[in-house]
């Protein structure tokens, strides 16, 4: 059976609201979106009579809850500052793009040699960038050798984007931060990759 869901609108300034019923749901729930919108989960077996209850009994919260998510969001954009939406979508046009770029200069830039003093072939070759947002990191990578970004990156100055790519990039030779790894993310960077980490590291996420 799919899920079981009906949308309510409220004069008392929750707005529209939906009820939704989830098998894996315990207890009746209410959360209020990053766009202001209320939303009720409850078990299957509980009633929208039930739910509704519930939603009244601490809808005063999710009324001042919601304004003044409501009241950011528009100061945000008086302020011209763009919303997740944007920031995403601008995300996706320029970071993919931006990372094939740094693999090619960092291709042509360095050399990478094993322990056995051979030429690694194709040392930053990545398989795909996917774009995050989340508020614990600027950009991490896996075992698959894929890099994952975080979407608010197109906010920082060219240099510090530009920063933590490379800084991804070296992962996928040397998965940890030992020396080598801060010697060549060092050379990718002329120098300046304590410089660039400083300044990232006063950067709120």
């Amino acid at each position: 059976m799919g899920l079981q869901s009906r949308t309510v609108k409220y004069d008392n300034g929750l707005g529209e609201v939906t009820f939704t019923k989830y098998p894996q749901s315990r207890s009746i729930r209410v959360t209020v979106s990053s766009k202001g919108e209320v939303k009720v989960t409850l078990p299957t077996y509980a009633s929208y009579e039930e739910a509704e209850r519930f939603l009244f009994s601490v809808g005063g919260k999710m009324v001042a809850r919601r304004q003044e998510i409501l009241r950011r969001k528009e100061a945000a954009a008086e302020a011209g500052v763009p919303s997740d939406y944007q920031t995403n979508k601008l995300a996706h046009k320029i970071l993919p793009q931006r990372t094939r770029q740094m693999y090619e200069l960092m291709t042509q830039k360095v050399t990478i040699r094993n322990r056995w003093g051979i030429v690694v072939k194709d040392p930053f070759r990545y398989n795909r960038v996917a774009i995050k947002n989340n508020s614990s990191n600027w950009g991490s990578c896996s075992t698959l050798r894929n890099i994952n970004l975080n979407m608010n990156l197109v906010k920082l100055p060219q240099e510090l984007m530009d920063y933590v790519i490379a800084h991804e990039l070296c992962h996928l030779v040397y998965p940890n931060h030992s020396q080598r790894f801060h010697a060549l993310l060092n050379a990718i960077t002329d120098g300046k990759e304590k410089t660039l980490a400083a300044r990232l590291k006063k950067i709120k996420l």
